[in-house]
């Protein structure tokens, strides 16, 4: 059985990331959790910005912390991961973007693979940032990622509407 791996981006996997954000286009799918990746063609510029939300001496002035991570089967890239592990602090993500932003490439949906790597996900919130719970958030009418989540143990809190997406969210809680 193949290995499906939630690690750090490196530039071994730029190939890997440009198919990726390639078909996400084509696709017209949203970038979740990608770091704005639908904004570079560089995928090594890219990167170097994403590094940027590292930490707390270079994130940009009004925005958090955050870490990327690929969710890998051999070469492939098969989803990602922004993890942001002080989202309560900051005022967008704490009322609609969450802990945790995700995407699964279109050719990999509906196969399970969103839900064991947001489980993947929740794993590194606990072991290496230390959270006890995580918000995560989805849009109302985004049944899949609803799925998801609450596959995950997510608890739904309450429906809102993000003046940013012009749409109504559901909040969703995760005790780790």
């Amino acid at each position: 059985m193949a290995e499906y791996l939630l690690k750090r981006i490196d530039p071994d996997m730029y190939e890997a990331i440009a198919d990726f954000r390639r078909e996400m286009l084509a696709e017209g799918s949203s970038f979740d959790g990608c770091s704005s990746l639908e904004k570079y063609e560089d995928i090594e510029k890219w990167h170097l910005n994403a590094k940027l939300f590292e930490s707390s001496d270079t994130v940009p002035p009004g925005y958090s912390l955050g870490f990327v991570y690929a969710y890998m089967k051999d070469d492939e890239l098969i989803g990602m991961v922004n993890i942001r592990p002080l989202a309560e602090t900051h005022p967008y993500l704490k009322e609609y973007g969450g802990h945790i932003g995700y995407a699964i490439r279109p050719c990999q949906r509906n196969k399970g693979l969103a839900k064991r790597m947001l489980s993947d996900a929740l794993r590194i919130c606990k072991n290496e940032f230390g959270l006890g719970r995580v918000m995560i958030t989805c849009l109302k009418d985004n049944s899949a990622s609803e799925k998801v989540i609450i596959k995950n143990g997510g608890v739904f809190e309450k429906e809102i509407f993000c003046p940013f997406e012009e749409k109504y969210i559901k909040r969703y809680w995760i005790e780790l």
